[in-house]
């Protein structure tokens, strides 16, 4: 009897643990957060992001590690400060339809325009030069994850 108690004690305790966020799969960019997610557009990019600091990554392997982490400050006139390691460019962002773009001085930085998502307090970036399509299984999808800067991040899996 006791033998038999043991077992489903074990078991019950395996599942709790597994679903556990903390210690589930690390999220990597095949993970589609959209159906969990708000896309975020107009207004409210301007409040998320409008003299506001992100801390973000990259870059990530198939294990759901960033490889590359960056700091991106938006200022209310619309300059931003960009800054991955030792390299440091400004630009500018704005927002065009529904995307937040980005334009840098640094010729070997190509920026772009993204559709943002928000899950909790991070956002997820989706190139605009891919076509939205309900079909991407097999794709990467966001780009980049960040959070605002200090903010410890409620996402799956950590920022850096």
């Amino acid at each position: 009897m006791n033998h038999l108690w043991l077992k489903i004690s074990l078991s019950s305790i395996i599942l709790s643990l597994l679903a556990l966020p903390g210690l589930a799969t690390a999220q990597s960019q095949k993970t589609d957060i959209r159906p969990l997610a708000h896309q975020v557009v107009g207004e409210e990019l301007q409040g998320y992001f409008s003299g506001v600091t992100h801390d973000g990554a990259y870059n990530f392997s198939r294990d759901g590690r960033a490889q590359s982490f960056y700091t991106e400050t938006h200022e209310p006139n619309g300059d931003v400060i960009y800054q991955e390691g030792e390299l440091k460019s400004k630009g500018i962002w704005f927002i065009r339809g529904e995307a937040l773009c980005f334009a840098y001085e640094n010729q070997n930085m190509t920026g772009g325009c993204f559709r943002v998502y928000r899950v909790e307090n991070c956002f997820y970036y989706y190139s605009t030069r891919i076509p939205r399509r309900d079909d991407e299984l097999d794709r990467d999808y966001w780009i980049a994850r960040s959070t605002r800067k200090g903010e410890a991040p409620k996402c799956e899996a950590a920022i850096s």
